[in-house]
């Protein structure tokens, strides 16, 4: 059985990791659409990522979560895809993106993280708790989870946007970039 073509490019990595600007930046430089999931569901409900939390709960967000990803996979033009940290968490939502994108996972110490999402109060898993030790958490809990989804994994702890793109851009998984 030949392995079916992967149109999308999905980044996926905890909180704080740069799935947003570095998608962003990859959308700049190939004829692929970004779109940040977040900032899709948002859109789609009205609300904001934590006032869904609020009223739904995080297993009620995820739901929400695996829904929208499935409609924003089905695009036919290719994108770039910036998932929530969360993604991986959802077994349907890992089969999901691996089917049809090239996984990327931006991987960094929780330590690196921590200092990126500073006190946190705007990331819904944050608020009120200390960002290290929840960062440590999500860590241990999901980096199986990305590993499992990945086809890539690309170090992020140190290095600007536009390395961490150029990597990526180095790996010839995005068609058409603008060179």
């Amino acid at each position: 059985m030949s392995e079916k073509l992967r149109p999308h490019v999905a980044l996926v990595g905890l909180m704080g990791a740069g799935k947003t600007v570095v998608g962003a930046a990859l959308s700049r430089k190939s004829t692929h659409r970004h779109i940040d999931l977040d900032r899709w569901i948002q859109n789609t409900y009205g609300r904001s990522i934590g006032v869904i939390f609020e009223e739904k709960g995080e297993d009620g967000f995820r739901k929400i979560e695996t829904d929208a990803l499935k409609k924003v996979l089905e695009i036919e033009e290719p994108i770039v895809l910036s998932t929530g940290g969360g993604v991986v968490v959802n077994s349907e939502s890992r089969a999901a993106i691996k089917e049809s994108s090239y996984v990327i996972w931006l991987k960094a110490t929780p330590e690196g993280l921590a200092k990126r999402v500073g006190d946190g109060e705007s990331r819904p898993l944050l608020k009120g708790k200390n960002p290290l030790q929840v960062l440590q958490h999500l860590s241990a809990e999901r980096e199986e989870l990305y590993e499992e989804a990945a086809d890539f994994v690309i170090d992020v702890e140190s290095g600007s946007v536009r390395e961490i793109s150029g990597q990526i851009l180095a790996l010839n998984i995005l068609r058409g970039t603008n060179d």
